[in-house]
């Protein structure tokens, strides 16, 4: 049995996700699994880290609202000293169009992590969060002490939810550390040219619409 250290990173075949993955197996000696159902992504991603990094990255095609065959997947993967939870619905327009969506997939799937996390004593998360928790304020630049306003959407609200969730949490379990990172516009691709921003569904966010225009 590999009993190499390892770092599980939920949405590893998306974006931000699959650029997260090639770092971790670039410079660091940690063993890197993703779980991803490949509802915005592809397979294909994996085989492409692989032609990057000469490594092999194992993707468990589980629907993180499952908490079962989530737990399973803590079951087989014995060594698992941290979390990167990336995996989760985007999309500001089809969060008000579809809220319960977004607060069923979001929401939930965040408690089953941090659940598994007390369950098999992983006391390292770091929660993919949003410049939408912000709001719309009208002083800038914001600070990580700046106070959430008012979520402009159920997208928006799912991430501060998640926040909070996570400070309670950390409060009740001290032993569990975290950290949110509240990302603005990430952009740009792997210098190889094999890894981007290349969703499934319609795009959604500015720079994909403008490349995909563009081509």
């Amino acid at each position: 049995m590999n009993s190499k250290k390892t770092i599980l990173v939920t949405g590893g075949a998306g974006y931000i996700g699959s650029h997260t993955i090639i770092e971790l197996l670039e410079t660091t000696d940690f063993k890197v699994i993703s779980v991803d159902n490949l509802s915005n992504s592809s397979v294909k991603t994996f085989y492409r880290i692989e032609k990057i990094t000469g490594k092999k990255v194992v993707n468990y095609e589980v629907d993180l609202c499952n908490k079962i065959n989530l737990e399973k997947i803590f079951e087989n993967e014995k060594n698992i000293v941290g979390i990167i939870h990336f995996a989760a619905y985007k999309s500001v327009g089809e969060s008000v169009s579809d809220p319960h969506k977004y607060y069923h997939n979001n929401i939930n799937s965040l408690l089953n992590i941090l659940e598994c996390c007390l369950k098999f004593n992983i006391n390292n998360f770091i929660f993919s969060s949003s410049c939408s928790v912000y709001g719309n304020i009208s002083q800038l630049p914001v600070k990580e002490d700046t106070p959430f306003g008012k979520a402009e959407s159920p997208y928006a609200y799912s991430k501060q939810v998640g926040e909070e969730m996570i400070k309670d949490y950390t409060t009740a379990y001290p032993q569990l550390k975290a950290i949110a990172l509240r990302y603005f516009n990430p952009v740009g691709a792997h210098i190889s040219g094999l890894i981007g921003e290349s969703p499934i569904n319609k795009a959604n966010n500015l720079v994909p619409i403008i490349t995909q225009t563009a081509i």
